[in-house]
C-alpha cells in the first residue's frame, strides 16, 4: 500500500513497535528472577521493572547518539543479572540489601573505568589478559553456578519446597516451543521466541492455577518517573568492585562483536574509532545502571539477526522503538503487569540462552590445542572455582569483609587463579576470545 512506502511515518512507526518488542523480549523476564533472589516486594519487583525498561530505552539512545551510533538495542547483559544472581545466592538474607548497595557501586567504577579504557592506548593490553582459555573458564564457571537456580525453578522446587509435576510440565512445554520458534519460524517470528515463549508458559501457568496471588500489586499512580538510588545509598566493597570491573572488561568482546556483526547486517564498513566510542557508550550506560539500581546492560548482538531478518536498517525505527520502551516506563501498571510474570516462567524464558554461555565457554576452550600447559590451567581453574562454590558462605566469617567476599565466590576465585596460571605462571602468549551476548 502506498501509505507503507519506504520512509513513511506510518511504516517507521510499525518498525518502531518491532524494535520495541525486540528489546522488551530481553527485558521482562531479569526483574522477576533478580527479584525473587534478593526477596523483593511484588512493588519492589514492580519499581525495578520499570528502571530496566527506562535505563534499556536510555542506553540504546546513548549509543545511537554518543556512542558508536549503530542500529544496536541494548538490554541487560546475561553476565550481569547471572552475576547478581550468583552472588545473592551466596549471601545470607541479612546481607542482600547491603549487597545491591555495593553492587550499584561496583556498576558504577566498572562504567567510568571501561569509560576511561575506551580511549586510552593500552587498552588493547588489557583486554589481551582475557584469552579464550580465560574466558571459557569464566563462562563455564558462571554456567555452572546458575544451573541449580534454573533447575530448581523449572521443577518447582523454588517454590514448592519439591518437586511439582505440572510446573516442570509447563517449562518442559515452553522450552519445547521457544525451540521450535527460534529454530523453525521465518522472519521476525524467528527472534521472538522467548517472549511467544513466555506468553505460552505464562498463559499455561493461569490455566492451571499455577500464578501466585500474593505477588499482584497495584499502584499508587498512573505517571511516574524512575526513582535514582531505589536500593539505597552506593556502598563500596572490594570484591565486588573488582568481580564488577572484571565482568565489564569480559563484555567488552561482546560490544566489539556486536558492532562487527550489526555493520555486516547493515552493510556499513567499521571505523576503528567506533569501537572505541561503543566502549565509551557502554561504560556510560554502566554508570547509568548503578545510578538507576538496575542490572548492567550490554548491546545485543541479536540486533543483527533482527536486522537481518526484518530488512529494517534505518536509524529512525530503532530511535522511536528506545523512545517507546523508555515512555512505558513512566506508567507503573505497564511495569506492574509484567512483574506477575511468574518466576518458573521467567527462569525458563531464558534457560536457553543461558545453555548457550556454557557452550560459548566449552567453544572457547574446544578451539584451544589440548596441551598439558592448557589442560592443567583449565583444570585447575575449574577444579577450584568450583569447589569453592560448595563451601559453606559461614566458613569464611573469620577473615575481613573485603576478602570474604572474594574467597566465598567460587566464580571470582577460579577465574583470579585462571589469569594466574595463565599469565604468570605458565606464561604465554595467546590471542583474545570473543563472547557474545
Amino acid at each position: 500500500m502506498s501509505e507503507l512506502k519506504k520512509g513513511s511515518g506510518f511504516l517507521t512507526g510499525i518498525q518502531s513497535i518491532q524494535w520495541a518488542v525486540l528489546m522488551l523480549t530481553n527485558i521482562i523476564a531479569i526483574p522477576v528472577i533478580v527479584g525473587a533472589v534478593f526477596h523483593m516486594s511484588p512493588a519492589e519487583i514492580s519499581t525495578f521493572m520499570q528502571r530496566m525498561l527506562f535505563v534499556s530505552g536510555a542506553a540504546t539512545l546513548v549509543q545511537l547518539f554518543i556512542g558508536h551510533r549503530l542500529q544496536v538495542a541494548e538490554g541487560p547483559a546475561g553476565l550481569w543479572w547471572a552475576l547478581f544472581i550468583v552472588l545473592g545466592a551466596m549471601s545470607a538474607p541479612s546481607e542482600k540489601g547491603h549487597l545491591l548497595q555495593q553492587l550499584e557501586m561496583g556498576l558504577m567504577i566498572a562504567g567510568i573505568v571501561l569509560a576511561i579504557l575506551g580511549f586510552l592506548p593500552f587498552f588493547g593490553k588489557v583486554k589481551n589478559l582475557f584469552t579464550p582459555i580465560v574466558t571459557g573458564v569464566y563462562l563455564i564457571l558462571l554456567a555452572s553456578q546458575m544451573s541449580g537456580p534454573f533447575i530448581k525453578s523449572m521443577l518447582g522446587i523454588s517454590g514448592t519446597g519439591h518437586l511439582n509435576g505440572e510446573i516442570a510440565a509447563v517449562c518442559i512445554i515452553e522450552v519445547l516451543a521457544i525451540l521450535l520458534i527460534s529454530l523453525k519460524a521465518k522472519g521476525i517470528w524467528r527472534s521472538m521466541g522467548p517472549l511467544l515463549g513466555i506468553v505460552i508458559g505464562w498463559v499455561l501457568f493461569h490455566l492451571l492455577g499455577l500464578t501466585h496471588p500474593n505477588k499482584m500489586y497495584e499502584t499508587s499512580s498512573w505517571f511516574t518517573f524512575p526513582n535514582l538510588f531505589s536500593w539505597g545509598a552506593p556502598q563500596f566493597d572490594f570484591g565486588i568492585a573488582l568481580t564488577s570491573i572484571i565482568t565489564a572488561i569480559i563484555l567488552i568482546s561482546n560490544v566489539i562483536a556486536s558492532i562487527l556483526v550489526v555493520g555486516i547486517a547493515t552493510e556499513r564498513e567499521i571505523q576503528p574509532q567506533e569501537y572505541s566510542k561503543g566502549i565509551f557508550g557502554n561504560g556510560v550506560n554502566l554508570f547509568l545502571s548503578g545510578i538507576f539500581s538496575v542490572v548492567g546492560v550490554v548491546p545485543l548482538s541479536i540486533s543483527a539477526g533482527f536486522i537481518s531478518t526484518t530488512g529494517i536498517k534505518a536509524r529512525m525505527p530503532i530511535v522511536g522503538g528506545a523512545i517507546l520502551i523508555m515512555v512505558s516506563s513512566f506508567f507503573p501498571y505497564i511495569s506492574e503487569f509484567f512483574s506477575t510474570l511468574p518466576i518458573e516462567v521467567a527462569y525458563t524464558s531464558l534457560f536457553i540462552l543461558f545453555s548457550q554461555i556454557m557452550g560459548f565457554g566449552i567453544r572457547d576452550l574446544m578451539e584451544q590445542v589440548p596441551s598439558s600447559r592448557n589442560l592443567l590451567v583449565i583444570g585447575l581453574s575449574l577444579m577450584v572455582g568450583i569447589g569453592m562454590m560448595f563451601v559453606p558462605t559461614n566458613s569464611f566469617e573469620t577473615i575481613m569483609p573485603w576478602l570474604r567476599n572474594i574467597m566465598a565466590n567460587g566464580l571470582l576465585v577460579g577465574l583470579i587463579l585462571c589469569l594466574i596460571l595463565e599469565h604468570v605462571v605458565f606464561r604465554e602468549k595467546k590471542s583474545a576470545g570473543v563472547y557474545m551476548n
